[in-house]
Order: C-alpha cells, then structure tokens, then sequence
C-alpha cells in the first residue's frame, strides 16, 4: 500500500485546487514507477470516471508520501481483478 497525495483541479469556484491523501494498492512495478488502484473513496473529491472507474494508474515513486508493508491480504488483493463502479 502507498499513500499519495492528490492534486485535483476543483469545480468550486472557492477552490482551484482540491487536495487528498488517498491509500492505493500498489498491483505491479514499471520502469517509471508502479501502477495501482485506489483503495478509498476521497472525501473531498466528488466521483469522476478518472480516479473511480479506472482498473490501474501509473504513478511515480516520488509521489509516495507512506507506505504500508506488504502481507497476505494486500498481496490477495493486488492478484484480484479491480472492482469497475
């Protein structure tokens, strides 16, 4: 598990930019980075086909702000086919 912080351009007018730190599933390592899948629903971020109906994303290390170690339920979870909503 990684946690990242997201940057998303807000519709609020108040706002320009909403921010969250969001835990993701890390399901493979590339050459730039790792893909994953988001593993809680953002409280500040309303639901968009980008973040929510996405199976995997890329990210780079230098986007990782903690991470949670590895045991036999994130590594059964990592194998599984991502939920589509």
């Amino acid at each position: 598990m990684a946690k990242l912080i997201f940057r998303v351009s807000a519709d609020n007018a108040n706002e320009k930019v909403s921010v969250e730190r969001m835990w993701v599933l890390v399901r493979e390592r590339t050459s730039d980075g790792y893909l994953g899948v988001l593993d809680n629903e953002p409280a500040g971020i309303a639901e968009n086909d980008e973040l929510w109906l996405a199976p995997s994303f890329p990210f780079p290390a230098k986007h990782v702000i903690n991470i949670e170690g590895r045991d036999a339920n994130t590594a059964a979870l990592a194998l599984e086919v991502p939920h589509m909503r």
